[in-house]
């Protein structure tokens, strides 16, 4: 911090860096927009362009399943793709799954709170009569034990 204030970190790196960091940039910004120009949703909004050079196109996907997505309509992606004369000479898609972001020291990962499942009482007294007449024992008591699952907060007619 400087007696004017705090300076930007442009003011602290020499000229070269900050054209070449400028010019990376607009490469990536103009590679984002042909991106979102030729794909459609939901695509765009689960995957996203990091580089394109020589005719590789890297692409980042949400989860693993995005980037399976990806994998598994290359051809029909890169068709598209080459429709625009930003990718005229397209040749590879590689496709990576974006790694989980890094968590500061001592912060515990978020669980998701599954919560069992209730269902009415009278779908309860038809999968115990189903249940009831099965032969597999397995199957039966599975279909015993779910329903016993039935929803608790109305109380069991008789």
């Amino acid at each position: 911090m400087t007696r004017n204030g705090p300076r930007n970190a442009g003011a602290h790196l020499p000229g070269e860096i900050l054209k070449r960091a400028g010019v990376h940039m607009d490469k990536l910004s103009s590679l984002l927009s042909h991106w979102k120009a030729n794909m459609g949703e939901p695509l765009v909004s689960h995957s996203f362009p990091v580089s394109y050079d020589n005719g590789r196109l890297s692409l980042r996907a949400d989860t693993s399943a995005w980037a399976s997505r990806l994998r598994h309509s290359q051809a029909e992606i890169m068709d598209e793709l080459r429709n625009d004369p930003y990718f005229h000479d397209l040749r590879e898609l590689y496709v990576r799954v974006l790694p989980e972001r890094a968590r500061a020291p001592g912060e515990k990962r978020r669980q998701s709170i599954v919560l069992p499942s209730r269902i009415p009482d009278n779908a309860a007294n038809l999968i115990k009569s189903v249940a009831d007449d099965i032969l597999d024992p397995a199957l039966r008591r599975s279909l015993i034990r779910l329903a016993g699952a039935r929803d608790k907060s109305v109380p069991a007619k008789r």
